[in-house]
């Protein structure tokens, strides 16, 4: 089994994310199970896909029901856009609303990525608790 390094962040309660369901979509493997270890740890219920490819059938399968919150990676070898397309599309079909979270190492594509249907763009690298933070805000914002 593989150690993952946590950067020190800020304290968080465990439980700050019980009832969230949050859908991840990152091709790279270790990033992909450190935000699951992550989000499960501030107790965030995780779906965790590997492409756009596979989020769009695990959509499928999570029918009638949909993630609370996305986040995708956006520099995949398929698109970060087609994903936040897919869930908002999926959705908007249900009166309901999605938020999405990019998640890049590019700088300076806030303009773009918001106007593809992101709500948010956090830069790696970014604070662990941070994100759990972003994803409680915008869950909140739901409800």
């Amino acid at each position: 089994m593989r150690a993952y390094y946590l950067p020190p962040c800020a304290p968080m309660a465990p439980e700050d994310l019980v009832g969230i369901h949050v859908l991840v979509v990152e091709d790279n493997d270790e990033s992909r199970e450190t935000l699951r270890i992550v989000l499960e740890y501030c107790g965030a219920l995780v779906t965790a896909a590997a492409s756009a490819e596979e989020a769009k059938r695990i959509l499928a399968e999570l029918q009638p029901y949909m993630p609370d919150v996305l986040i995708s990676d956006i520099s995949m070898p398929d698109d970060g856009l087609e994903v936040v397309h897919e869930v908002k599309a999926v959705a908007e079909a249900k009166g309901i609303r999605v938020p999405a979270i990019a998640i890049t190492a590019h700088r300076g594509r806030r303009e773009e990525l918001v106007a593809g249907g992101f709500d948010e763009l956090l830069e790696k690298p970014f604070d662990s608790m941070a994100l759990c933070g972003v994803i409680r805000r915008h869950a909140q914002m739901q409800t």
